[in-house]
């Protein structure tokens, strides 16, 4: 039964669900997803912790709620500190003109390809109290703190500086301030004024020590909410989700059926938080050209990152990447099924001997793939091991005892494959061995009995009896095998690192490759993303074959 007051706290935790689920809905949409019509506020945030970033500080600065149109015009600035002297002029720069930088006499105004400075044409001329007339002006963008939308100089001491500007806004002054550029710290603050029928007057800046400062301005709101809020978007989502659905569940289910799940939520929770938003959200990444060391937004590229990897310069890679990952995949399956049910075959004895050479056999499952690897390096190439050259290792040096010459592994890109599937062939055939032995355990004995009656011998009893009964196993070793060598990566990133060229560059390594080599995490997504499609499609299509193939009859 459901009482009223669990009815009434349903309604309440659906109401507070909605609103939480809203304001996690506004960050995510301001950040990853960048919606068109929050961009102005996002962009300061985006910029904030660009000039946070390189000042090893915080987020903070102020929101501009007027957004980039509601900057500062600066028409005249200079300064005199530490017994040096500067000046910038904004009619020393072409009118409308769009640069990187705009550089004066020890002043500029610094900018990037993406933060560009403008010199903007005034609608009428502005005089100054020194008497000086300005046509134009360069604009100090309205987006908080920003080392590249602003006024930068470096002094050798203390001094002053004076700055002509007017705020851009008709009817609003506007706040400026003087940065400290290392620290980020605010050193001065001052008013602009908007602009009317009396001269420009000069503001002035105390500069306290010697150091390099920039002058920018803003608003009245602190982005640090903001950025917390787009930082922790999808946590505050999935957060009003869980309120929304307990509200109404708890409307509709007894009190007993909700405790049993309020003790299942938290898996569920962990799996949507852990395992398939990161599947989304990298789908979300390769429409993107994010990089690992971007610092500010990431930009929709559309399908830019898949265009590269079908039809340009990815496309040469893809296949040869997919084609070195197949034939690993085939190898190691095969290695995998042949290898354990033979070895199923000869340890099928119950002694005490046959035990222990079990358990060494099946040991190298429990050892770490990049313990292995390491150990598989200095037996296959080591510079180190007694008796080898640069390109050999033990095993090479113990086939010339013999007069005979091995092969430069892990050097030749012909053999370099090859040297890693001998430690996978170590590692694997234990562990397939042990599962086919438990599987030859549960068939019955009457069928053999019964199969040496009518005088079938021991091939035939293995072809026509075990192998059948063993198709579920195989089907499960099939599968499981498939999908981990597919995706397989310590073995080849410790010895090889998808080299000698590209010889052992498969999918997953070329995808570590991209985003942690080359910094490019959206090419690695797309690429990851048309992966799984690849290693979905191969699955699905390995059980239905199964379904009709397999006999699970025993």
């Amino acid at each position: 039964m459901i009482t009223k007051k669990q009815r009434v706290v349903g309604c309440v935790l659906t109401v507070v669900g909605v609103l939480v689920l809203l304001v996690g809905l506004f960050g995510y949409l301001a950040g990853d997803l960048q919606m068109e019509a929050l961009q102005p506020y996002a962009d300061q945030v985006y910029m904030a912790r660009e000039v946070a970033s390189s000042t090893g500080k915080g987020v903070d600065s102020y929101f501009d709620l007027h957004g980039d149109e509601s900057g500062v015009h600066v028409f005249y600035a200079s300064f005199e500190a530490g017994g040096e002297t500067g000046m910038i002029s904004a009619m020393d720069f072409e009118a409308e003109e769009t640069k990187k930088a705009l550089k004066g006499e020890n002043m500029q105004f610094p900018g990037t390809k993406d933060n560009m400075n403008l010199v903007v044409t005034e609608e009428t001329p502005v005089t100054l109290d020194n008497g000086e007339v300005f046509t134009q002006g360069v604009k100090l963008r309205g987006w908080g703190t920003s080392k590249y939308r602003s006024l930068k100089l470096t002094v050798e001491g203390p001094g002053e500086m004076q700055v002509y500007a007017v705020s851009s806004l008709p009817n609003e002054d506007r706040t400026m301030v003087l940065y400290n550029s290392l620290t980020g710290e605010e050193v001065a603050v001052a008013s602009a004024p908007v602009l009317g029928d009396a001269p420009v007057e000069a503001i002035t800046f105390a500069i306290p020590a010697a150091g390099t400062y920039y002058l920018s301005t803003r608003g009245d709101i602190p982005i640090a909410p903001l950025h917390w809020l787009m930082n922790m978007a999808i946590m505050i989502l999935l957060a009003g989700i869980v309120l929304i659905f307990n509200g109404i569940m708890l409307t509709r289910q007894c009190w007993e059926r909700m405790v049993d799940l309020f003790c299942v939520e938290p898996a569920l929770i962990f799996f949507l938080l852990f395992v398939y938003y990161p599947v989304i959200d990298q789908i979300r990444i390769s429409f993107t050209d994010m990089g690992i060391l971007t610092v500010g937004k990431q930009e929709f590229v559309n399908w830019d990152n898949y265009d590269w990897l079908f039809n340009k310069s990815g496309a040469k890679y893809f296949w040869e990447s997919l084609g070195i990952t197949a034939t690993y995949t085939f190898w190691e399956v095969a290695i995998t099924l042949v290898g354990g049910m033979l070895l199923a075959l000869l340890f099928n004895r119950m002694t005490r001997s046959f035990n222990a050479m079990r358990a060494i056999v099946f040991m190298p499952k429990y050892i770490a793939v990049s313990t292995s690897a390491v150990v598989f390096m200095w037996i296959l190439y080591s510079p180190v091991a007694a008796g080898a050259n640069q390109s050999e290792g033990i095993l090479n040096y113990a086939l010339s005892l013999f007069g005979i010459q091995g092969p430069h592994w892990l050097v030749d890109a012909s053999t370099a494959l090859a040297g890693v599937l001998i430690l996978t062939a170590w590692r694997v055939v234990g562990y397939a061995m042990m599962i086919y032995l438990s599987a030859m355990k549960g068939i019955p004995a009457d069928y053999y009995d019964a199969a040496s009656i009518d005088g079938a011998d021991g091939v035939q009893q293995f072809r026509f009896i075990t192998v059948p009964l063993l198709a579920p196993t195989t089907l499960f070793l099939f599968v499981t095998t498939f999908i981990a060598s597919m995706k397989v990566f310590q073995s080849v990133d410790v010895m090889t690192g998808g080299g000698p060229g590209t010889a052992t560059n498969v999918m997953v390594q070329w995808i570590y490759n991209l985003t942690f080599t080359d910094f490019r995490t959206a090419r690695g997504a797309a690429v990851s993303v048309v992966f799984f499609v690849i290693l979905l499609v191969c699955t699905a299509a390995t059980m239905k074959f199964s379904n009709r193939n397999v006999n699970y009859d025993s």
